[in-house]
């Protein structure tokens, strides 16, 4: 798989389970603004955005739920190794 095909998959993937979370440091609406994988598909760098939200609660409350959204991943995309994820607000990197 490409690695665009990878990301957008992981997008949809993340988007969804992120959405299911019952933390209360997660709002409502959170948007994954972007999915940058490495070229060994090794990491996965989620940049993560919410209207109204405290950034650094939210991406403590992904991080904490990083293996939830692993398994998340590995039972929805099929590759041979699962990226790592790492959670990044998407304001402290320009597109």
């Amino acid at each position: 798989m490409r690695p665009e095909q990878v990301q957008s998959q992981l997008l949809r993937v993340l988007s969804d389970a992120i959405a299911q979370l019952r933390d209360p440091r997660v709002p409502m609406i959170v948007t994954v603004e972007r999915v940058a994988v490495t070229s060994d598909y090794g990491i996965a760098r989620i940049y993560v955005s919410s209207m109204n939200a405290d950034m650094n609660g939210l991406l403590d409350a992904l991080n904490h739920a990083r293996g939830h959204l692993q398994r998340e991943v590995t039972a929805q995309v099929k590759l041979r190794r699962t990226p790592v994820l790492e959670f990044h607000s998407a304001a402290d990197v320009p597109l």
